[in-house]
């Protein structure tokens, strides 16, 4: 009986002290668990994408008798530009080109048809907006350019006229942007687009001149670099 009690004080010393020890080891580090915030999203920087949308006007100048009064029809083509955002403020410059089919036709005479066109429309803009994180409302204007097409045809002389010109002109407009992911961004935007005019048919009874005012509206799609 003695040597169980003694076995059994033995034990719970060894215990004790075991406890003891433990007690003045140093505490177990626990996992530190880590967040990622994302950051909060800048416009600034390189982006590059692509447009696609309509368009419908109306030529003016004597040539409206030749080309019709109200072209209408889609384009589609590619964007590249840079932004740099202060604050709320975004300024950045933008480019595009798009490849388009805006026409409308008239019979200027019996026996004759004709029809106008306004390809490859392009703009070099400047555009200022206000950024609300993801979120962007902006106002554009600058340089825009096209090709305007004029086709002739004269039924009873089996003759044709087909002449495209290039026509200078400036564009002003507003359009809304927002990031879907840190890198893509979705875009919708108006334009007005005023183009001066050229003379066409040169030498011959139908000679005239046109140019062209266009209302455009468009979406796109960026990639953020």
């Amino acid at each position: 009986m003695t040597k169980v009690l003694i076995a059994l004080i033995g034990g719970a010393a060894i215990g004790f002290a075991s406890l003891a020890q433990a007690a003045d080891l140093p505490p177990r580090p626990y996992a530190q668990q880590s967040y990622d915030y994302p950051p909060s999203f800048t416009w600034t920087g390189f982006y590059a994408g692509v447009n696609f949308g309509g368009g419908i006007g109306g030529f003016n100048g004597p040539g409206v008798k030749y080309f019709g009064s109200s072209p209408a029809g889609l384009l589609a083509g590619l964007t590249a530009g840079y932004n740099y955002q202060s604050g709320n403020l975004m300024i950045g410059a933008e480019g595009d080109y798009a490849w388009s089919h805006i026409a409308d036709s008239a019979t200027p005479y019996r026996g004759v048809s004709s029809t106008g066109i306004v390809q490859n429309i392009d703009t070099i803009r400047i555009r200022f907006g206000y950024a609300a994180d993801r979120f962007l409302a902006y106002g554009t204007g600058g340089y825009a350019g096209a090709t305007i097409r004029g086709v002739l045809n004269n039924t009873p002389s089996m003759a044709v006229a087909d002449q495209s010109l290039y026509a200078n002109g400036f564009t002003l407009g507003v359009g809304v942007e927002y990031a879907i992911t840190p890198h893509i961004t979705a875009k919708a935007e108006y334009l007005y687009v005023s183009l001066a005019s050229n003379n066409y048919f040169n030498n011959t009874p139908n000679y005239t001149s046109a140019g062209a005012n266009l209302n455009l509206l468009r979406g796109g799609v960026n990639y953020k670099f």
